[in-house]
């Protein structure tokens, strides 16, 4: 089984460039990436993007083949189809393992930040002359949108089963999150975007529903907020399920 090696990748790829008297930055101009991304590579830290990988070659003056493998080919020396497959297959796996690794975190940081601004709203909304009690509804959805978030942002899986691929499955079970969905196949072609559906509903209401909270105090005060308060978190979750309804179809 031939297996791709990051760091014999990267050490590969500064040995060629370095022999073509190249820089680093040499390199990332002319593959329209910058240079800590080639240091990235180098250091064996990640994988280009499998789209890269010809003009990569085709700059350092070698195949595909001997890129992947981290070293070059004897003359007289060829693969079979099934192992140049292999390469390429695993240099997908990789690539996409580190476009998921990457998204990962982007999520984890807007939930940071999502905690830091519902935090401030907090304060405001006391400074403002609303106490706790008054706005307590406001927070407890807050907090309980950052909740279901915590799981969306940092422990929700990034691709399902392959079984799920091959069958119409309508219903996704991971750890404590549960969701079934009649009408609609849940694959690895939709789940990202059902997966940033629900990220983006569910930090951005709670992030919202504090200002509803605060502009409903500003121009009608407790009864007005009294009258909008659920009405408004009802609107947010129909808003919820209809996109996921139609991002799922488009992309199933």
């Amino acid at each position: 089984m031939y297996q791709i090696n990051n760091e014999k990748f990267g050490h590969f790829l500064a040995e060629v460039r370095k022999e073509k008297q190249m820089t680093q930055k040499d390199l990332a101009d002319k593959l329209f990436v910058s240079d800590k991304t080639v240091s990235k590579w180098e250091r064996g830290n990640s994988m280009p993007n499998v789209t890269l990988l010809i003009p990569i070659a085709d700059v350092l003056g070698i195949t595909v083949t001997e890129l992947l493998q981290g070293e070059k080919l004897k003359e007289n020396k060829t693969l079979n189809s099934d192992v140049v497959e292999t390469l390429v297959v695993n240099s997908l796996d990789l690539s996409l393992r580190d476009t998921i690794r990457q998204r990962k975190k982007n999520w984890i940081f807007a939930f940071l930040i999502s905690i830091g601004v519902v935090v401030i709203e907090a304060i405001l909304l006391t400074v403002s002359g609303i106490s706790i009690e008054q706005m307590g509804d406001s927070l407890f959805i807050s907090l309980l949108m950052l909740l279901f978030a915590s799981w969306l942002c940092i422990f929700a899986k990034e691709l399902l089963p392959t079984y799920y691929d091959t069958n119409k499955v309508n219903f996704v079970s991971q750890g404590i999150f549960r969701i079934h969905m009649a009408g609609l196949s849940f694959n690895n072609a939709n789940w990202g975007y059902v997966l940033t559906v629900f990220r983006v509903f569910t930090l951005g209401t709670a992030i919202l529903y504090p200002i509803i909270c605060y502009i409903s105090f500003l121009v009608g005060g407790i009864s007005l907020w009294n009258t909008v308060k659920y009405p408004a978190i009802i609107i947010l979750l129909i808003g919820m399920l209809v996109t996921t309804y139609i991002v799922g179809k488009k992309y199933e």
